[in-house]
């Protein structure tokens, strides 16, 4: 088998089976009892074995040095909040160097990050650590809403954005009809609308900045009226631009982004626990129309509202029909 066909993935205590197992079964399961499988796939560590989180013990084919001779190397996701193997570091900037293509799923983007493999490229994480990717390396252009990023090094978000991921290599090695074909045998699609925003779960942009709770209730309180700057400083108390520096400081972003990310928290919570029509949900949500809205969100969200609410609601439709055993709640 040709070395652009195989696939190293490297295996580290602590990993998750999840990470380690989608790659294995996209990527290198035969489908086709009558074809080989699309990639040769192997593990790579700890000859003696690997402890995997939850106890499970895996023993690698091939060790961490032999990345380089791979055609492709695909890191599972890591630990971020704690430092990356120092083994798998070495072994991952010498495949890097032998001009293997370089791969990660979720976190496994902080291993590529540490071996300098991601220094000059866009890539992305799961949202939850994307900030602290960027901080920690800040030679990366984090792009946080990206399902799976390709610039040369190839990244993707959190979790199940892994196979989104591997579809996309094999759309770019094997042709759209191959993709299509695994994604039916994994029942999934073969490529998802919009990005990782829409998963994003309101909350806090920071734990740490407690000094918004009341500035939070007040626009809350106030999200039908026109909110300006000089409002926002005005219910804190400061000046715009002691504002305007707080804000940079403890939430890296304005105090106007803040506001329309707030918006859009509201709507999304919304969308996803009431049946109010998406005109209602425009205006409880303080925008000047439901055009308005809709762009919004689409920009900040990466789908239409609607989209949204039949992905997250729970519910097949904007809600139950009324009947016997289901009636609308009072609007």
């Amino acid at each position: 088998m040709s070395s652009r066909r195989s696939i190293a993935i490297p295996v580290v205590d602590g990993m998750t089976l999840f990470e380690i197992g989608m790659p294995l079964e996209a990527l290198g399961y035969d489908w086709d009892r009558d074809a080989s499988p699309l990639y040769d796939v192997a593990l790579h560590g700890d000859l003696r074995g690997v402890r995997v989180h939850g106890g499970s013990r895996l023993v690698p084919r091939r060790p961490l040095a032999a990345l380089a001779e791979a055609g492709t190397v695909l890191v599972p996701a890591i630990r971020p909040d704690e430092p990356a193997n120092p083994a798998l570091v070495r072994a991952l900037r010498q495949a890097a160097a032998a001009g293997v293509r370089m791969v990660s799923l979720c976190t496994g983007a902080f291993a590529l990050a540490e071996a300098g493999v991601l220094d000059g490229h866009r890539a992305t994480t799961h949202w939850r650590w994307a900030d602290l990717l960027q901080r920690r390396y800040p030679a990366v252009d984090v792009d946080a809403r990206a399902i799976y990023v390709d610039d040369g090094v190839l990244t993707s978000a959190g979790s199940a954005a892994g196979l989104d991921l591997c579809l996309y290599l094999i759309r770019t090695d094997h042709g759209q009809q191959a993709a299509n074909t695994i994604a039916r045998n994994l029942v999934i699609a073969a490529h998802r609308d919009g990005d990782q925003a829409q998963y994003v779960a309101a909350e806090p942009l920071t734990e740490q900045a407690h000094w918004l709770d009341e500035l939070r209730t007040w626009v809350h309180a106030h999200l039908q009226e026109d909110i300006t700057l000089e409002r926002l400083a005005g219910a804190a108390a400061v000046s715009p631009r002691t504002l305007a520096r707080r804000f940079q400081r403890d939430i890296g972003t304005t105090p106007m982004r803040w506001v329309a990310a707030e918006r859009i928290a509201i709507a999304k919570r919304l969308l996803e626990t009431t049946d109010l029509s998406l005109d209602r949900i425009s205006h409880d949500a303080g925008y000047y129309s439901p055009a308005t809205f809709r762009a919004g969100f689409i920009s900040d969200v990466g789908v239409t509202p609607g989209r949204y609410r039949l992905r997250f609601a729970g519910r097949d439709g904007p809600g139950p029909t009324p009947g016997p055993t289901a009636r609308r709640r009072p609007r």
